[in-house]
C-alpha cells in the first residue's frame, strides 16, 4: 500500500510540475505590446503631422552553426524598442519578422503603439520557432509629432547546447528616414 501511495504521490507532482511549466512558458512567450500600451487608430495615425521617425533593419539569429557544420544551435531572440528621449513619447507602427528568404513571417502589430518616454517594447521570437533561421531579421518603423531622440532597436539572442552558454546582442540599423 505504500508504494502505490508513493508511486500516486511522484505522478501527482509531475502532473502540477508538467501543468506550471507550461503555464509559464505560455507566459513567457506573450509579447509586451499586447496589453501594456495604448494602440492608436490606423486612420488617426494617417492624419498626424509627423516630424521625425525611421525604418531600421534588425539581425535575428534563430540558430547558429556550432562547433560543427552539420549540427545548428537554436536561440531565443528578444527584439527591444526602447524610446530613449526622456520628454516625449514616439510611436511605433510596424514590427515585422521576416525570414532567411526575405519571406514575411509575422507581423506583430495589428496597429500603431505609443511608447512613453524611456518606455520599452520587447518581441520575443522563442527557440522553438525554426523558421527565421540564421539570416531572419526585423523591420520596426517608429515617427513621432515632434523632434525626439532616436530609441535604440537592438536584437537579444541566447541559447544553450550542451554546457555551452551562448548570448550576444545585434544593434539595428536605420535603413530609411521618414521626413
Amino acid at each position: 500500500m505504500k508504494k502505490s501511495n508513493l508511486n500516486f504521490m511522484v505522478l501527482l507532482m509531475l502532473i502540477v510540475a508538467t501543468a506550471c511549466n507550461s503555464t509559464n512558458e505560455k507566459k513567457s512567450t506573450k509579447n509586451s505590446s499586447e496589453d501594456e500600451y495604448p494602440e492608436i487608430n490606423k486612420e488617426v495615425f494617417s492624419n498626424l503631422m509627423l516630424v521625425k521617425g525611421e525604418v531600421v533593419y534588425v539581425p535575428v539569429y534563430s540558430d547558429i552553426y556550432g562547433t560543427e557544420l552539420t549540427k545548428k544551435i537554436k536561440l531565443s531572440a528578444t527584439l527591444s524598442i526602447r524610446n530613449t528621449d526622456m520628454q516625449n513619447e514616439i510611436i511605433v507602427s510596424v514590427v515585422d519578422y521576416y525570414d532567411t528568404r526575405g519571406k514575411l513571417i509575422r507581423n506583430y502589430l495589428e496597429s500603431p503603439i505609443k511608447l512613453k518616454p524611456l518606455q520599452t517594447a520587447n518581441y520575443l521570437v522563442t527557440y522553438k520557432e525554426a523558421e527565421g533561421g540564421i539570416g531572419a531579421n526585423f523591420i520596426v518603423e517608429w515617427v513621432s509629432e515632434v523632434e525626439v531622440s532616436e530609441p535604440i532597436v537592438e536584437a537579444v539572442m541566447i541559447g544553450t547546447s550542451s554546457a555551452l552558454g551562448i548570448s550576444f546582442v545585434c544593434q539595428g540599423k536605420v535603413s530609411k528616414y521618414i521626413n
